[in-house]
């Protein structure tokens, strides 16, 4: 309840401070989420009250590219100096059979992560780092981006715009201003299936790094310096709000990407349906009601960062934990 009223008294001052004119090609936007459309999750399911972070199987290590300069999977774009790396073309898994995650939440927050089942997926080009303030602000300062609904974060009343965040990544963004950065910058936002195979390579593992249990130094969740009621003092990650993209390369992906399990939400081009992923059964028309986010936030618990786990929203919703990054085809 007090998230709702805070965001309906922050639209009530947008449109005098923030945002004088609508994203490009987004609709009229009247009223902030109700709570049909989006309910902010805990740090557990209720049947996950009492759960642990021991690995399921054998470590994995991953097995990173490089991603220097001159390596042909790594690329600097010209437009916002943005760095992206490659997915190869080939199959990945997809899903989990992971008993943990075949609960629907209460509300239907979370979406099914069942059945675990094999995906084709093209070669892409995704950022290594979720898109930050400063590149953000590129888009801004072009004429082809909104700036973000608010310009303030959990823990700091000056955010976006100041250049002491210019490397913390950018919130406060609907689905239309990312998609509108994305293509903005030359690509688009990924499918929740390009997003999980680069999060999580071909191999089925639980978390970007493997299935080793979750450690301070692998990712920005909700720890001992988290404000919510659900913080695990068990952890000090370093931060009570956003990092800087890039802060825990010890959980990297298995291709060198940054971020994927924590730090912010992320939106992804995908419409929420069920497994089995198939790209032509309309969940890539980009004219959804919902949209699948990915990723976890540095405001919730362990369970919400695992590799396959699937949120969803209404496309006009915006928070203090959600950003994005971009994916390309050429």
């Amino acid at each position: 309840m007090f998230v709702l009223i805070l965001l309906s008294m922050i639209l009530s001052a947008c449109s005098n401070s923030v945002l004088t004119t609508a994203p490009p090609q987004q609709p009229s936007r009247t009223s902030e989420p109700t709570k049909e459309e989006i309910i902010e999750p805990n740090a557990l399911p209720t049947l996950m009250a009492t759960e642990t972070i021991v690995p399921a199987t054998p470590t994995l290590e991953p097995t990173m590219l490089s991603t220097e300069v001159g390596d042909p999977n790594f690329r600097i774009l010209e437009k916002d100096q943005s760095e992206q790396i490659f997915i190869p073309a080939g199959e990945f898994i997809m899903g989990t059979q992971d008993t943990d995650a075949q609960h629907t939440l209460d509300n239907g927050v979370a979406y099914p992560e069942v059945p675990m089942h094999t995906v084709y997926l093209d070669g892409y080009w995704i950022d290594k780092y979720e898109v930050t303030n400063g590149r953000y602000a590129l888009c801004v300062a072009d004429g082809a981006c909104t700036a973000p609904w608010v310009n303030f974060s959990n823990t700091r009343q000056e955010y976006y715009g100041n250049p002491e965040f210019d490397n913390y990544p950018v919130i406060m963004v609907d689905w239309w201003q990312a998609n509108a950065f994305c293509e903005w910058a030359g690509g688009r936002l990924p499918s929740e299936a390009e997003w999980e195979k680069a999060a999580r390579g071909t191999d089925g593992r639980k978390y970007p790094w493997g299935n080793d249990p979750i450690t301070e130094d692998k990712a920005n969740f909700c720890d001992v310096n988290c404000t919510r009621d659900h913080a695990n003092p068990a952890f000090n990650d370093g931060f009570a709000d956003t990092a800087p993209v890039g802060s825990y390369p010890n959980g990297a992906s298995p291709y060198g990407v940054m971020d994927m399990a924590g730090n912010v939400w992320e939106w992804t081009s995908s419409i929420p349906k069920p497994y089995p992923y198939d790209p032509d059964d309309g969940r890539e028309e980009n004219d959804g009601y919902l949209y699948v986010w990915r990723g976890g936030p540095w405001s919730n618990g362990t369970w919400w960062i695992r590799s396959t786990l699937r949120y969803k929203s209404v496309p006009k919703y915006w928070y203090e934990n959600l950003g994005f990054r971009c994916a390309s085809t050429d």
